[in-house]
């Protein structure tokens, strides 16, 4: 029309556009999900909340969705250089595949504090987990820290190449708790899903010896977790 002809595209230039489409859509919307897990002992909980002490951590691991093993491994020295500030002992791991899904995965440790006082200021650590006296008797209350600014500062990184953030409401949160004392101990949790069951009011989980127990926040627990830094994850009382 007006003496203009319109390009001609060829059909292998649409396909290569779409796969571009498809693999930079695929980057941007795995990069968004968050997979944190910490593995505690009872005995450090009680110590922490009882004697005060702050040198106390627990193991941990976190995990970010990836579109493929090749992205993984090119992508890995992008993803520790935007989290390993954030985390103490921060440490790369093998990049993992379950089913259809690959994550980038790195060891961390997370420390356990009697209170959230001075703590953004003394951790560089991104999360952390409080343990308290409780008001019930030989209880302690246990709750999850979250560090906005560094929240902010990982994000803005994770936007600049990807042009997503990170979204609770896809990620996973979960503590697994390990009875490593002498005695049984009962656990009180609400609102959360205890080893993958879903818990809506308060219930008490009795653990043996040696007993573990999964808690997971719900997905309204990781909104006000965003929102508010700070989320309650259960009680623990002395059993009788």
């Amino acid at each position: 029309m007006n003496g203009i002809i319109p390009p001609v595209i060829l059909p292998d230039m649409k396909i290569s556009g779409y796969l571009f489409c498809v693999v930079l859509m695929a980057l941007s919307l795995s990069a968004c999900k968050l997979d944190l897990s910490s593995k505690v002992n009872i005995g450090d909980l009680n110590r922490v909340a009882l004697s005060q002490d702050g040198g106390v951590t627990g193991l941990g691991t976190i995990k970010l969705e990836v579109g493929t093993l090749d992205q993984c491994q090119s992508q890995g020295q992008f993803f520790s250089s935007v989290l390993e500030n954030h985390f103490e002992d921060f440490k790369i791991r093998p990049c993992e595949q379950v089913g259809m899904e690959t994550y980038f995965v790195a060891a961390i440790q997370i420390p356990i504090l009697p209170s959230a006082k001075d703590w953004p200021q003394k951790s560089n650590s991104l999360i952390a987990i409080t343990a308290g006296r409780s008001s019930q008797v030989g209880g302690v209350d246990v709750d999850l820290l979250l560090n906005q600014e560094r929240f902010r500062r990982i994000n803005k990184a994770i936007e600049a190449k990807y042009f997503q953030k990170f979204d609770f409401a896809r990620s996973r949160i979960s503590v697994q708790l390990k009875n490593d004392q002498l005695t049984y101990h009962d656990v009180l949790a609400s609102n959360v899903f205890a080893d993958g069951l879903p818990v809506v009011e308060l219930k008490a989980f009795g653990l043996k010896p040696g007993a573990h127990l999964e808690v997971e926040l719900s997905d309204v627990q990781r909104e006000f977790f965003s929102l508010y830094s700070r989320v309650p994850l259960f009680k623990l009382i002395l059993s009788i």
